[in-house]
């Protein structure tokens, strides 16, 4: 094998190496990173749905008791 082709194959074997890098730390991006995103929209979706248009105050927005009287009014039973 001469000087050159050796070169080339060191040259492809890290071109190789550092596209594996790349696509590991890509999967780990989106292990973390939609989880992450998915949270932020429901908390996102909460501020906007219960204090833009519902026009209550922001600190019931996390409030469990709020959340726990809706459940209450959309699952009661009808008599």
């Amino acid at each position: 094998m001469t000087d050159t082709e050796e070169k080339k194959a060191k040259t492809k074997a890290k071109a190789r190496s550092s596209k594996k890098k790349r696509r590991r730390i890509w999967v780990i991006a989106q292990w973390v990173g939609i989880p992450f995103l998915c949270i932020a929209a429901l908390a996102a979706g909460l501020v906007i749905g219960y204090v833009y248009i519902g026009k209550r105050p922001m600190e019931e927005v996390y409030d469990i008791e709020t959340w726990r009287h809706i459940y209450d009014l959309v699952f009661a039973e009808t008599k």
